[in-house]
Order: structure tokens, then sequence, then C-alpha cells
């Protein structure tokens, strides 16, 4: 079994979703009167099948066909109307549709390769719908205080461990480890992230045509600030 299939079959038990979450999709789609989203870099369907259940047609897509597997079987089994693709983030052109929300959360946004490609995606996001809610990791954070390592995630089958490298050229190496303690089996696995300040992504959503309209740290809507854990983001269409 390799990492990342490993990875999607222990995912929800990595990143539950939890109230606050809830919480805060069934306020933005409310606010926002969104009838209908593209959940993009879905994983295995949780925001998608949340937002369904709130009263959202939801679509959600995934460069991983594990995780999309995964959010099929997990759309069958709760009788949701939630449907699912794979699909890459920098090549939407085989999703038809257009949607009143386009949500881009979990960090899927920082595997661009860099500023150009970042605003290449945004400008996709324009094509599918008015509404963007974003949310990626804090960078401006991670950078000033070089961190080097997230806090480990400890369950009753398995140790996640992640780590990141910061490399002369920007880029972040983003290593992970699932450790089994019962069989011994150690599986690895390694991503490069583009780590996203604050700054570049106000400025690539402008160029892409985005304006900004609230921006917050957390999901419980605290305020942003260089020490947020969270850069949360929301947009509408100029």
């Amino acid at each position: 079994m390799d990492f990342y299939r490993a990875l999607s079959e222990h995912y929800d038990q990595l990143f539950p979703l939890k109230g606050p979450q809830k919480t805060f999709l069934r306020d933005y789609l409310k606010q926002e009167a969104l009838t209908s989203v593209l959940d993009i870099g879905c994983g295995t369907g949780t925001y998608a099948l949340e937002m369904s259940q709130i009263g959202a047609q939801v679509h959600g897509v995934d460069l991983s066909d594990q995780m999309i597997e995964i959010s099929r079987r997990k759309a069958q089994a709760n009788k949701s109307s939630a449907t699912f693709s794979v699909a890459d983030m920098l090549d939407l052109r085989g999703i038809k549709e257009r949607f009143d929300g386009i949500v881009c959360l979990g960090n899927t946004l920082a595997h661009v390769s860099g500023e150009t490609e970042l605003k290449q995606v945004l400008e996709q996001f324009r094509e599918k719908g008015t509404h963007l809610l974003i949310q990626i990791v804090n960078y401006d954070r991670i950078l000033a205080k070089h961190v080097k390592e997230l806090p480990i995630i400890r369950t009753d089958k398995f140790i996640f461990y992640r780590f990141y490298t910061h490399r002369p050229d920007g880029i972040i190496e983003f290593s992970m480890k699932l450790e089994f303690p019962d069989t011994s089996q150690i599986l690895s696995g390694v991503n490069l992230l583009y780590p996203i300040k604050d700054d570049v992504l106000r400025k690539a959503l402008l160029e892409s045509g985005w304006n900004v309209v609230e921006q917050w740290g957390d999901f419980e809507k605290a305020p942003w600030t260089v020490d947020s854990p969270a850069t949360i983001l929301s947009a509408n269409v100029i």
C-alpha cells in the first residue's frame, strides 16, 4: 500500500469535520445565498457532503482517484445528492457547469508552483462561479517563524508526523509520515508547496478579477493576524 492510498483511507480520522467548520459553512452559504457549489480539492468529500446537507447542489473534484472513490461511497451511504469527479485545479475544462460558489479549502491552493500558476488557477475559478471561499495555512506565520514541524496527530491506530523544509528558492517541502505502531509499518511522502503570503494572495485575486470581501484567521471567524493558524478569504467577481 503506497503512502497516499494509506493517507486517503485514514483522512477522515486525521481531519474530522468540527463544529466551527460546520457553522462557518452554513453561515457562508446562507449569507451569499449559494444554491450550487464547486468544491475544488474536495479530499474525501467531507465539506461537500456537509454543504449538500445544508441544501446546496455540490460537485466535488480532486486530483486523487482514491479520494474521489471514498467521497462517492460516503455520498451513497448518506444518500447525498453531492457528486464527485477526478479533476486537476490547474485544468477545469472538463467541468462544463457554472456554479454560484467555488470553495477551495484544506490548503489545496498551496499546491501551485508559484505566483503565475496561482493567477491561472484563480482565473479558472472565475470562469466557474461568482463567489469564492479560500482557506490555506497562514504562510505569513510559517515563514516569519520558520516553522519546521506541525503538531503530531495521534489516533489509536497510527501516528501522523508533518515537517516543513524551507528551500532557498522559496518552495516548502512538506514531508509526511504515517507510523503504525501495532505493525511497525512506516509510510512516507513529500509534497511541494508554494507558501502563499497574504499580500501575494490578495494581489493574485485582484489581478484575476476577484474582489476580497472578508478575511478571517480561523473557522471561528477570529480576525486575521500574522499569528493566525489559517488564512481564510471570501471574494466576489469584480
